[in-house]
């Protein structure tokens, strides 16, 4: 909630209720879930999922440091997706009533969160047409690209030392392939010198290469 003015802030620390610590591959919230709390992702990485059976996951959004979770909820009354920590994260709580109250007492604050809901639903639009549109390498470059775009917004970011938490099998969930696959296409674009990961670390060797395959080229 940066840059907010003084009474904005006020409705928003009125509604304040505690911080809360997770472990990596916790529960935060639940598709079909009534009555959740409201979340703001202060530290650590989280990503939103849709159960489909009883082993296919499909991700659908991966939410970083300043992101909200459980807006939908808050809006709609029910929360149609579920989300579960990929790092160890901190997250501050508000109480639900805060959206009614941003749209009651505060335009400004209102007009914040109907934004962010349009972004989060740009991000999973623009995840579903690669997964449609494109082959692996690109899924892959996209993802990739995408994620730093979005950690380059908030702050400096080196391109060969940028925070990459995924595993192999969070890759798979969001973009629709194999473990095996997954390797064979991160070993593609190292090979061709555009990207390799180390750790929880992405270094983007050709970042122009890497923005083209991904479809941003100008």
């Amino acid at each position: 909630m940066r840059s907010l003015g003084p009474s904005d802030l006020a409705v928003v620390e009125a509604m304040t209720r505690r911080e809360v610590s997770l472990l990596p591959n916790r529960q935060i919230v639940g598709e079909g879930e009534i009555g959740l709390g409201l979340y703001m992702l202060t530290e650590g990485w989280a990503f939103r999922y849709r159960q489909v059976g009883e082993r296919g996951r499909q991700i659908v959004d991966f939410l970083l440091p300043g992101e909200i979770i459980g807006l939908q909820a808050s809006l709609l009354g029910v929360l149609e997706h579920s989300v579960r920590s990929l790092t160890s994260v901190r997250l501050k709580s508000y109480d639900p009533r805060l959206i009614a109250e941003a749209f009651e007492k505060s335009p400004a604050l209102a007009l914040r969160f109907a934004r962010y809901v349009s972004a989060e639903a740009a991000r999973s639009d623009a995840l579903i047409s690669a997964i449609g549109c494109c082959d692996a390498v690109q899924r892959l470059a996209f993802l990739m690209f995408s994620l730093y775009q979005r950690q380059s917004r908030n702050r400096v970011v080196d391109p060969r030392n940028c925070p990459f938490p995924l595993r192999r099998q969070h890759l798979a969930d969001a973009l629709g392939l194999t473990g095996a696959h997954v390797n064979r296409t991160i070993n593609r674009l190292k090979s061709d010198g555009v990207v390799s990961i180390n750790g929880r670390q992405l270094a983007i060797h050709d970042l122009p290469r890497l923005s083209e395959l991904a479809g941003f080229a100008a």
